[in-house]
């Protein structure tokens, strides 16, 4: 039922961000306001992860999720019925970006709740690959809605499918939260393994705002970039869909082998890829090449999401894991809030390409930051140990 969850409101949400803003573009709306409002939404989610987490951990995640899939609604239909621009429609527009806040963090906690080892990566595994088709499906399915049923048709389909996370999280049964068993599902931890998944936590904090924010930048300002080197619309979206691929296939990879867990290595390599595919977006003109860029970067972001689940739910009990996947969640939005808001402006200001650029040296800068706090603490504990296999 929760994967069911996923894809419902992630399918929707992307329904709702197609129609909105193609309906924009139609509009002649200056792409400045189309990146302040970009920001406006994925700050407003931001916000809202980090504080509807926090509160599932208080009052109940049935309860938070709910209130999100009504408020889901409710703003989907304020952006049918204003679907012409005004302040009516950037209000409801970034009100959907409240509403989704409110959904995944409580989903999330109650995935992982009471789970161990294989079973936990296994519901992690069918959670990403659940929401990223629901994503694929939004695209592809926005896309044929509006060119043949009109404007209005992919926002009513995705009223449909809120209307169905609500049914589902109505339905699903949800255990006592605080009880004993959930509070003690890690406490077999050792406090040395606990401070390391947390440690490991915010490392990934970092790395998934500076993901985030190259991703968005792909999301609002490629666009103008492929139709300026003449991508047909199939090409622009195989390109787009090899990165969502990759991210799935990252997370399969992840899931069978444990490799990558505790060995910040594999997280440095990856923002390192990630970099990479950012300058070859940025410099090159061939479509396989642009492909390549974004499956690079569809690498980190997989490799770093899938991480931070991972060490998010071994550094917290079941009682504090709503605060832990909402924060999570949040430093994903700002990332997108600061990709989508700089992103349009760097376009519009310094051209097309240097977005990417941008994306880039934040990367690169927030790695180096990332190196400079776990470097000295594995240097730490080897000097006493004589070795250590776990860190770097």
């Amino acid at each position: 039922m929760l994967y069911l969850i996923a894809w419902l409101t992630d399918c929707a949400l992307i329904l709702f961000v197609f129609t909105g803003t193609r309906v924009l573009a139609e509009e002649k709306a200056d792409t400045r306001l189309l990146g302040a409002l970009g920001a406006a939404f994925f700050l407003t989610s931001a916000l809202s992860n980090a504080g509807s987490g926090w509160l599932s951990d208080r009052i109940g995640r049935r309860v938070v999720s709910v209130s999100g899939a009504l408020c889901l609604i409710g703003a989907l239909s304020l952006v049918a019925l204003f679907h012409g621009g005004g302040w009516p429609f950037y209000a409801a527009y970034i009100c959907v970006g409240l509403a989704v806040g409110q959904i995944y963090p409580p989903v999330i906690a109650q995935l992982s709740q009471g789970t161990e080892g294989r079973d936990a990566s296994r519901r992690f595994l069918f959670f990403g690959l659940a929401f990223n088709w629901g994503i694929v499906c939004g695209q592809v399915g926005g896309g044929w809605l509006y060119y043949h049923l009109g404007r209005q048709a992919p926002l009513l389909v995705a009223i449909g499918m809120a209307c169905g996370t609500l049914l589902c999280l109505l339905l699903l049964r949800i255990p006592g939260e605080h009880d004993a068993s959930g509070a003690r599902s890690n406490e077999k931890l050792e406090p040395d393994e606990r401070g390391e998944a947390q440690l490991f936590t915010r490392l990934g904090w970092a790395a998934n705002f500076a993901g985030m924010f190259s991703m968005s930048v792909l999301w609002f300002v490629f666009p103008d970039l492929a139709v300026e080197q003449k991508m047909t619309p199939i090409v622009h979206g195989v390109v787009v869909g090899a990165g969502r691929a990759t991210v799935m296939g990252v997370y399969l990879v992840m899931h069978l082998w444990s490799f990558w867990q505790f060995r910040f290595r594999f997280s440095f390599l990856t923002q390192c890829l990630g970099v990479t595919g950012m300058i070859i977006v940025a410099v090159v003109s061939d479509p396989w090449a642009f492909g390549l860029g974004v499956v690079l970067l569809s690498l980190l972001m997989g490799y770093n999401y899938f991480g931070s689940l991972f060490y998010n739910r071994r550094a917290n009990v079941d009682a504090r894991k709503g605060r832990a996947f909402g924060i999570n969640e949040a430093s994903l939005g700002l990332g997108a809030t600061g990709g989508s808001l700089l992103g349009g402006w760097a376009a519009g200001s310094w051209g097309i390409r240097a977005p990417y650029w941008i994306a880039a040296m934040l990367i690169m800068s927030l790695l180096l930051v990332q190196l400079i706090v776990i470097v000295p603490r594995v240097r730490g504990r080897r000097e006493p140990q004589g070795k250590n296999d776990s860190g770097l």
